[in-house]
């Protein structure tokens, strides 16, 4: 839809790009980066695994902290600056966000379920023990779904040249 969207197919591009700057500080490669254990792998995974299961017309967004304050509603924490939704509208320089989602939340949500998906895998599909966690697996999803309870962002027009990033997962 835009070229402010940047797509990653494989999570080596990704975690290069995402830890770009670290990379450029230390000026090291990914893997020397990893073997140093200068970057948060967790966190990056996290993400990937977040991307994954967005759907197609869905995309991650960061944004600077002075515009999340802005954007954002009344939360009872800190102000979030990552967040999930599906662009609905566009201009030369801003873009409209709808059904918006802090991200952070959804993160754990996206490891979870990768987590039981790998576990069902491995559990044969007769035990009492893979039948609890295709239930597990099934709330999760269903939690992942419904976001009505994250804080989101104002459905206003967010300038493109204050996007941080903007991310999608290819194929």
């Amino acid at each position: 839809m835009t070229d402010l969207i940047t797509e990653y197919a494989d999570y080596d591009s990704f975690a290069r790009a995402w830890h770009s700057d670290t990379l450029a500080d230390y000026d090291v490669s990914l893997e020397e980066a990893r073997k140093r254990g200068l970057l948060n792998e967790q966190r990056t995974r996290q993400l990937w695994q977040l991307l994954g299961l967005l759907g197609t017309d869905e995309l991650f967004i960061q944004l600077p902290d002075w515009l999340a304050d802005e954007k954002v509603g009344v939360t009872d924490r800190a102000t979030p600056t990552m967040f999930v939704g599906r662009i609905s509208r566009e201009t030369e320089d801003a873009i409209l966000f709808k059904e918006s989602a802090a991200a952070q939340p959804l993160m754990g949500l996206a490891h979870t379920i990768h987590s039981l998906e790998k576990g069902l895998e491995n559990t044969a599909a007769d035990t009492d023990r893979h039948e609890r966690s295709e239930k597990r697996l099934r709330d999760h999803y269903q939690q992942f779904r419904n976001r009505d309870d994250l804080p989101t962002l104002s459905d206003e027009w967010l300038p493109k040249s204050q996007l941080i990033t903007a991310v999608q997962r290819g194929e």
